[in-house]
């Protein structure tokens, strides 16, 4: 059995690696550009402020690097296409490249528009220092031909480039006495562009190979900076900006406090009772239980959670305990010590543990008396009642730990998802825990976090499956897991 369990934790190594593998391809491959939701355009007054606090969080999350160790590229993209930061652009830039093949006049055609930007805001500042009092009559026109620049930048179709040249040189021309040469520049670069495409390179594969100096090395390893996810490091939140596991540390020790709990709870509860119902299943007062415990599965978790609030947390009715929270609302005393804390504490878990609790017990029961009841028939247990034992003792000695087999696979299926905690009764209760910050998560895309609850929650099924083997052992002793 030993060699068993060393064996499944050495799987444990290549299967989170694999887990990792898709959660970084999943990271990479979102929808959106992470640093316009760690740097909002509209808070940054100063673009110079902005374009710093861009190449600050470019460097902290990697994006100045390679993806992975290894690329397959075609000959016309260049091996540095991955430091373009702005995804519209670089989008921009390889639609130009498969449409032209050609990446040096490609580039240069882009340089030539962020030269015209740069030549833009010397000219913009001038206009501002020369003729101060009409600058706010003109700031709107001076704003258009930066949107015109930023379209062309970010555009890669042919037709949309030469209506928004001509749009650029009508801007132009409406607010210069001389129009500047920007749009002749552009249009210049482009028709070269154009007239010198070299297409078959797009067909001809290059393989490019980096090294450890790539994004997936850095959010697997780390470096000095940060450990890396392989250490517990899921990265910085693009939310909070702060590290993913100081984010969900604190909800996710709540959620296993009251998801364990209320297993271990449901558990010692329903075993009785479903071995009670199993010695007599047809009397008035067992078949009263079921319909009860029916009754209780039956109950939707946020009609039961409101409905609990309602009746013992209600000064109109009963006021046995508080509403919402975790804690008192001044917080702990200051030298209260870990029992004085619990006690505090106390009141406001009973009723979210019952939430948790009570839709398990019908099922859990159910299935433990259906278990018992399978086993009563069988030689072992006449032989058992032959010898003179009672019908408890029976079933408690012998046909219980075989009737333990259902419980325990249903246990390994139901622990893993605790780390995901529940959105309804967080909700009802206000406790802050995992449910609540996995969809605020997933609704702000906040994929660091996304995939620091996959990741753990794919550890807690590996872990919960070899717990389930090594209890199957231990309750049938015909089950023996080889090496």
């Amino acid at each position: 059995m030993l060699e068993y369990i060393l064996k499944r934790l050495l799987w444990f190594i290549p299967t989170l690696l694999l887990v990792t593998l898709l959660g970084f391809l999943l990271l990479v491959s979102a929808p959106g550009d992470p640093l316009d939701q760690l740097v909002p355009a509209l808070s940054m007054k100063d673009a110079e402020e902005y374009r710093s606090q861009r190449a600050y969080w470019s460097k902290q999350l990697g994006l100045d690097l390679p993806v992975f160790y290894v690329s397959v590229k075609t000959w016309a993209e260049p091996d540095t296409l991955y430091k373009i930061q702005d995804q519209e652009k670089r989008k921009a830039y390889e639609n130009l490249l498969r449409q032209t093949g050609n990446a040096e006049l490609v580039s240069a055609y882009f340089d030539c528009i962020r030269q015209s930007r740069q030549a833009y805001e010397q000219r913009l500042s001038l206009e501002k220092e020369k003729f101060p009092e009409h600058y706010p009559r003109y700031k709107s026109r001076l704003n258009a031909i930066a949107a015109d620049l930023r379209s062309l930048e970010i555009s890669g179709d042919s037709s949309m480039q030469h209506a928004l040249l001509a749009k650029l040189k009508k801007d132009e021309a409406a607010f210069y006495m001389e129009p500047p040469s920007f749009s002749a520049a552009i249009e210049n670069s482009l028709r070269q562009l154009k007239a010198n495409r070299t297409r078959y390179k797009n067909y001809i594969p290059k393989i490019s190979w980096y090294g450890r100096h790539n994004r997936y090395h850095l959010w697997l390893f780390g470096d000095g900076s940060s450990k890396g996810v392989i250490r517990g490091d899921f990265g910085i939140s693009y939310t909070h900006k702060q590290p993913v596991l100081a984010v969900i540390s604190d909800k996710v020790i709540w959620s296993l406090f009251f998801s364990v709990l209320s297993i271990v709870l449901a558990y010692l509860v329903s075993i009785p009772i479903g071995i009670r119902l199993a010695q007599r299943p047809h009397t008035p007062v067992n078949r009263l239980v079921q319909a009860g415990l029916f009754l209780l599965y039956s109950t939707p978790v946020f009609f039961g959670g409101v409905l609990l609030l309602m009746l013992f947390a209600n000064p109109d009715v009963l006021s046995i305990f508080p509403p919402s929270g975790i804690k008192p609302i001044g917080g702990y005393n200051d030298d209260a010590g870990l029992l004085e804390k619990c006690a505090d504490s106390l009141p406001y878990l009973v009723l979210p543990l019952i939430c948790y609790t009570y839709s398990s017990l019908s099922y859990i029961s159910r299935l433990t008396q259906t278990s018992i009841m399978e086993q009563l028939p069988l030689d072992y247990i006449k032989t058992a009642r032959a010898k003179g034992l009672s019908d408890g003792a029976v079933i408690r000695k012998h046909a219980l730990k075989n009737s333990l087999l259902p419980l325990i696979t249903v246990f390994s299926t139901v622990f893993p998802s605790i780390i995901g905690g529940s959105v309804i009764i967080e909700s009802i209760f206000t406790i802050p825990g995992m449910g609540q910050e996995t969809v605020r998560a997933i609704v702000s895309k906040d994929y660091p976090v996304v995939i620091a609850i996959i990741t753990l929650s794919c550890l807690l099924t590996m872990l919960s499956y070899l717990v389930a083997d090594i209890l199957y052992a231990w309750a049938d002793p015909r089950i023996r897991h080889k090496s």
